[in-house]
């Protein structure tokens, strides 16, 4: 068996540069031999180094945290080191699974919005407390929106995900409201998990006159005005911000008319 391996062959056996074998060698993770030449060699012990060293660093263990183990190692370290290995892992694994269960709520909602037969008739509904997030600032064109969503979902793209998020929207302005001007938004928003702690707001368990509809966003001016005047002729007062909540748009369609928009307006007798 061959005892004796170049720096071509190991960089080729492990996918890696000339350059971090010998930054490892510069950390003392590996010692390779040199010739009369001055070559470097690479040993069977340096194999195995270079495994070691290859996995943990998969796991973003620091070069000063793998020297350590390789030079303590015993079954006492190992097991100490799984069980980081453990906490690396589930830190990984936790993203990937909040997504999907976002996107799984998300294909609930979708199907949900889907069987609809009656579009643009306001219903009374009850619904309980919701956490938002949003980013501050009239706007008024989709343009603006869009900028608004992108500059909110910068602040964490960890969770924050346009295509799964469960909902998002924006809250009319009260400026909006006195004026029955329902296309100037004051906050664009995500809804977030009652278990998130970060939050800017509590939307507060009520009833609300909502109001499903199919199609453009040209349509929102009248259909707010459909809910506001239900509201009025029903004997109800609004208690807190209109919202138009984007259930499909066009993050996940390029057909308009495809598009679902819920109005969403809170009242109280």
């Amino acid at each position: 068996m061959k005892k004796e391996y170049s720096i071509g062959q190991i960089c080729k056996l492990y996918n890696l540069g000339p350059d971090s074998l010998r930054y490892y060698e510069k950390k003392g993770l590996i010692s390779p031999k040199r010739k009369e030449n001055g070559y470097r060699v690479y040993t069977l012990d340096d194999i195995w180094r270079l495994n070691v060293i290859k996995d943990l660093r998969k796991l973003d263990f620091s070069t000063y945290q793998i020297k350590e183990y390789l030079e303590k190692r015993t079954i006492d370290t190992t097991i100490e080191l799984m069980k980081k290995e453990i906490e690396l892992i589930e830190k990984e694994i936790m993203p990937l699974r909040e997504l999907k269960e976002n996107i799984e709520k998300k294909l609930i909602v979708l199907n949900k919005f889907a069987t609809i037969d009656k579009f643009e008739e306001v219903v009374v509904k009850k619904i309980d407390c919701r956490k938002i997030l949003f980013t501050e600032g009239p706007m008024s064109k989709d343009e603006e929106v869009d900028l608004a969503f992108r500059k909110l979902e910068g602040t964490d793209d960890e969770k924050l995900f346009l295509f799964a998020n469960k909902d998002m929207g924006v809250l009319i302005s009260e400026e909006g409201l006195k004026k029955g001007n329902y296309g100037l938004y004051q906050k664009a928003f995500f809804f977030v998990d009652e278990k998130d702690k970060d939050y800017n707001m509590v939307i507060s368990q009520g009833e609300f006159a909502t109001l499903t509809y199919r199609g453009s966003y040209k349509k929102s001016q009248k259909l707010f005005e459909k809910v506001i005047t239900f509201i009025n002729e029903n004997g109800y007062r609004i208690n807190g911000y209109a919202m138009e909540i984007y259930r499909l748009d066009i993050h996940a369609t390029a057909v308009e008319e495809e598009f679902i928009t819920e109005i969403q307006i809170p009242i109280t007798k």
